[in-house]
């Protein structure tokens, strides 16, 4: 007699595994360090960089996107939007909602609030870096390597550039 789990059951365990691995991976790229032991796809994927601000409506979504709380980060950060911030704090969140909406798989939009963040700081080197992650996620390895050549020359001793330029190539 076949005992084996219905499909449906298979199908939920399998996003939740992937969902585990992906929360694994950013929480150990937002650590700086991995241990030797760490899975391998851990250690393959890229890191996101979020950014602090004094502002308490930016420190929630960073607060939330370190508990790996990527929907109430996203809302924080779209709230955030509305609130008539300076350019500066705005940068910072749309290069947080760039991480944010990367580390949940939603590229296309990742790629648009990094966009945003670049065209209010051309020189903001999270926002490079974010890309740089969701282009590579999103399977544009090439982008993705223009993208991290920037942040470097824009920073060449932010920690999560440097891993993803080794991870990079």
């Amino acid at each position: 007699m076949n005992i084996s789990p219905p499909k449906s059951m298979l199908r939920t365990l399998l996003v939740a595994a992937i969902a585990t691995t992906l929360t694994a991976s950013v929480i150990i790229g937002m650590s700086g360090t991995a241990s030797a032991g760490e899975t391998q796809t851990a250690n393959s994927a890229p890191h996101f960089t979020v950014e602090q601000s004094g502002k308490r409506v930016i420190k929630q979504g960073v607060i939330a996107y370190n508990k790996g709380d990527y929907a109430k980060a996203a809302a924080f950060n779209r709230d955030a939007l509305h609130q008539g911030l300076r350019i500066k704090h705005k940068t910072i969140v749309y290069s947080n909602q760039c991480a944010t909406l990367g580390s949940q798989g939603r590229y296309e939009q990742a790629l648009a609030a990094c966009d945003s963040a670049l065209k209010l700081a051309p020189t903001n080197w999270q926002a490079y870096s974010n890309r740089a992650a969701v282009n590579w996620l999103s399977g544009d390895k090439v982008q993705a390597k223009l993208d991290i050549k920037s942040a470097e020359a824009l920073d060449s001793t932010a920690a999560a550039i440097t891993y993803n330029i080794n991870l990079f190539g």
